[in-house]
């Protein structure tokens, strides 16, 4: 069974304390008193909100911890809370300050960071939301001399002294805040039978709202702050699919705010058709594997996320990284992937070693206009790039441009790239050194045309009679022949070769010898029926 937890610490909720305890900004004070709310709540039992009556100036509810306490929140850790506007759409702007949360050493000294606006999700839409600050960022506003680095007060603030609420809200308390938690933001889990919906059932409790993995519905869940899979001392089992995790935007906390760690040498994480979409830029997700244990994706995609570090026990298969950070394979096996304009201004891709690089097969590299598609450092080392594409890398300055398809980051050595299938990758114009001889050796790809179903073909070298490939049935489909099929091979141009094509309802064909031209090339097969063979 699993566990799920977390390390923040609750300040309070709205179920906390007199009205002593919780109070309003001086000079954002114009709304009405803040009193606890026991119907419109989303934390314990109760919320503190308050009346806005015709005050058109800023209106605040801030909760007093009692002394400063900035020496509880050390750097990395964050001040989370739960807000709420009815009004939405009578705030000013994001960038105008027009929802904020306000952090200070009194009600009259404080810093203040935009939250939100009428132009800026989910405040138009009203209702309850999760903010994360960090209180070192440099705040966006300041009241009265600002905190000074001394945290007790904590709150939400609308609008601001010049320009004030757009509108006039008259009627009812549109205006609340509840959960005031601190900490790293991390929602962590161990043991066996893991999933996102059981970790989000466990942050969803109303005692609970941590407001780190939220189910929103329709196998989709807003994510934010550190996603442990496993902790230090124990692992975990978890295994989902078919999930779309969304990374909240989190401007006022700090770039590596959002991530995901996985922990234990004996953590088992299977992550099947999971979808990772960043919705800022800002804290965008990074993920690492902090032990070498078992991580398996297949057919996942992340989305604007951003940097990853693998190990040799991760297995990553159909993954898409579309418009994220630098990925460091850090030895694990990656199959038919795709690396689509990377953010990273000098890689997509890096590997530690000419080793590691021959574990990325069949995978595709789509240039974003700057930075090599993968990097390669460690000794030179003979290997084979095996069915990879790259698109989009520079062909104008051969040798030198910082944006070729492979750059070998090795200053001695010699080492030969030997290509095999794939396309995009040349001696001349796709293959940078920092020093090290490099020579490109691809592959010719040889495929057979016109098959007729059922085929079945073998390719062997004249030279010592080892199998170069084969295939029992061919069955990729041949475009150019109605009702025909194809199969191709790949070898070192000018290997000697001879083949069979094997098929019960045509005659038996034998190439003997077969010298593997220098470019790709097709063989038009023309099978002919097998006159002395009927089937029963």
């Amino acid at each position: 069974m699993a566990t799920y937890g977390t390390d923040l610490v609750l300040l309070a909720t709205g179920s906390d304390g007199s009205g002593g305890t919780w109070g309003e900004f001086v000079g954002w004070d114009s709304g009405g008193t803040p009193s606890s709310e026991g119907e419109n709540f989303i934390q314990g039992a109760a919320s503190y909100s308050q009346t806005f009556g015709n005050a058109t100036t800023g209106k605040s509810i801030a909760f007093d911890a009692g002394s400063d306490i900035a020496s509880s929140i050390p750097s990395g850790d964050v001040v989370m809370g739960w807000v709420f506007m009815g009004a939405g759409t009578n705030l000013y702007p994001y960038a105008s300050g027009g929802h904020r949360f306000g952090i200070g050493a009194s009600l009259t000294n404080f810093d203040m960071w935009s939250i939100g606006g009428d132009d800026r999700a989910p405040n138009p839409y009203g209702g309850w939301w999760n903010v994360a600050v960090n209180p070192r960022v440099t705040p966006d506003y300041t009241g009265g001399t600002g905190s000074g680095g001394a945290w007790r007060y904590f709150g939400s603030v609308i609008g601001d002294t010049t320009n004030g609420i757009r509108a006039k809200i008259a009627k009812g308390s549109p205006h609340a805040v509840d959960g005031l938690l601190m900490g790293r933001g991390e929602i962590y889990c161990h043991g066996t039978g893991a999933t996102f919906t059981l970790m989000a059932a466990q942050n969803d409790l109303v005692a609970n709202r941590w407001g780190l993995l939220q189910d929103t519905g329709g196998g989709t869940f807003l994510w934010k702050g550190l996603m442990s899979f496993g902790i230090t001392a124990t692992a975990v089992t978890f295994s989902d699919s078919n999930k779309t995790i969304v990374i909240d935007d989190c401007p006022k906390t700090y770039p590596a705010f959002n991530k995901i760690e996985f922990n234990h040498v004996d953590t088992d994480v299977t992550l099947t058709n999971v979808t990772f979409l960043a919705k800022g830029t800002y804290a965008p997700g990074n993920l690492e594997m902090i032990a070498d244990c078992t991580v398996t994706m297949d057919g996942c995609s992340f989305n604007g996320c951003g940097t990853f570090i693998f190990d040799s026990n991760a297995d990553i298969s159909n993954t898409k990284f579309n418009g994220c950070g630098l990925v460091t394979t850090g030895g694990g096996t990656f199959d038919t992937c795709t690396f689509n304009q990377t953010t990273d201004s000098t890689k997509a891709v890096i590997c530690a070693s000419p080793a590691e690089a021959a574990l990325i097969t069949g995978s595709t590299f789509v240039s974003s206009g700057t930075g090599h598609g993968l990097e390669i450092g460690g000794t030179a080392a003979n290997f084979t790039l095996t069915d990879c594409v790259f698109s989009g890398y520079d062909q104008a300055d051969p040798g030198t441009a910082a944006n070729k398809a492979i750059y070998v980051n090795i200053a001695s050595g010699t080492m030969t790239i030997t290509i095999s299938g794939g396309s995009g990758v040349s001696q001349d114009y796709h293959v940078r050194s920092a020093g090290a001889t490099v020579t490109v050796s691809a592959d010719t790809t040889v495929t057979f045309r016109n098959l007729r179903a059922n085929t079945e073909i073998r390719v062997y070298k004249v030279s010592d009679d080892s199998v170069v490939d084969g295939i029992e049935n061919a069955v990729t489909v041949d475009p150019d022949f109605t009702g025909r099929y194809k199969w191709s091979f790949a070898t070192a141009a000018a290997t000697e070769v001879y083949y069979h094509i094997i098929n019960t309802d045509y005659e038996f064909e034998r190439n003997e010898s077969y010298i593997v031209p220098a470019a790709n090339t097709d063989i038009i097969v023309r099978q002919k029926f097998d006159r002395n063979f009927s089937n029963p």
